[in-house]
C-alpha cells in the first residue's frame, strides 16, 4: 500500500511541482494553496473523456489541441489554483509546458463523477468563468433529465447557456462543433 504526505500548509506552485509518491488511484488538484484529493474516475467516466476526445480531435481546426485530464492554471500567485478538468481544447501551447494557462484554454469539459456534481456546476463553473475561459460544457452521465449535457459560453464576462440536452448539438466555440450526446453517453 502506498502512502504519500500531503501537505499540511498552503502550497506554493513551487512545492505542487516538487510533489513525490503521488497515488496513481487519487486525482490531484490545488485549490488556493490546498492539496484536494478526490478518486480516480471510473472506466466509465474515461470511456466518456476518450471518445469525446476522439470527436473533437475530428473536427478541430489547425492550431487547435484537445488534451485529456491536463493541469489547467487558473491562479499561479502565492496561494495557487491548478484545476484537472476531464478535457481542455486550447491554442498552441508549448511542446515542454506541465500545464495549460486560462489565457490558452478554449474550451475546458467537465464529466460528472459521484461527488463532483456541485464542484464542477458552481465551483469551477465559477473560477473558468473569473478567468474568461471562453466555453465550458459539464456532461452527466447520471443525469436522467436534460442536464446530462450543458454548454456554456462567455458572454460579457458572465457565462451564458447555449446548449442542453440529448441528440447531436452543434456549436460555435471554441471551433464549430457538433457532437452526439447519445453516442457520447452510450457505453459498450
Amino acid at each position: 500500500m502506498m502512502t504519500i504526505a500531503v501537505p499540511d500548509h498552503l502550497v506554493t506552485v513551487e512545492e505542487w511541482d516538487a510533489l513525490e509518491d503521488v497515488n496513481p488511484r487519487m486525482r490531484y488538484e490545488l485549490v488556493d494553496g490546498n492539496v484536494v484529493l478526490s478518486p480516480r474516475p471510473a472506466l466509465d467516466h474515461q470511456d466518456v473523456i476518450g471518445t469525446l476526445v476522439a470527436a473533437l480531435r475530428k473536427q478541430r481546426p489547425p492550431g487547435h489541441r484537445v488534451l485529456p485530464e491536463p493541469e489547467l492554471a487558473i491562479d499561479l500567485g502565492p496561494w495557487p489554483t491548478i484545476r484537472v478538468p476531464d478535457v481542455v481544447v486550447s491554442g498552441p501551447i508549448d511542446s515542454g509546458a506541465q500545464r495549460v494557462g486560462s489565457a490558452d484554454a478554449k474550451l475546458v469539459v467537465e464529466v460528472v463523477s459521484p461527488g463532483s456534481r456541485r464542484t464542477d456546476r458552481v465551483a469551477k463553473l465559477s473560477e473558468y468563468q473569473d478567468v474568461g475561459i471562453p466555453a465550458y460544457w459539464i456532461i452527466d452521465p447520471a443525469a436522467v433529465d436534460d442536464s446530462r449535457f450543458v454548454a456554456y459560453e462567455l458572454v460579457g464576462g458572465a457565462y451564458k447557456e447555449v446548449a442542453r440536452g440529448s441528440g447531436v448539438v452543434s456549436l460555435e466555440r471554441p471551433f464549430p462543433v457538433s457532437i452526439d450526446v447519445d453516442e457520447l453517453l452510450t457505453l459498450d
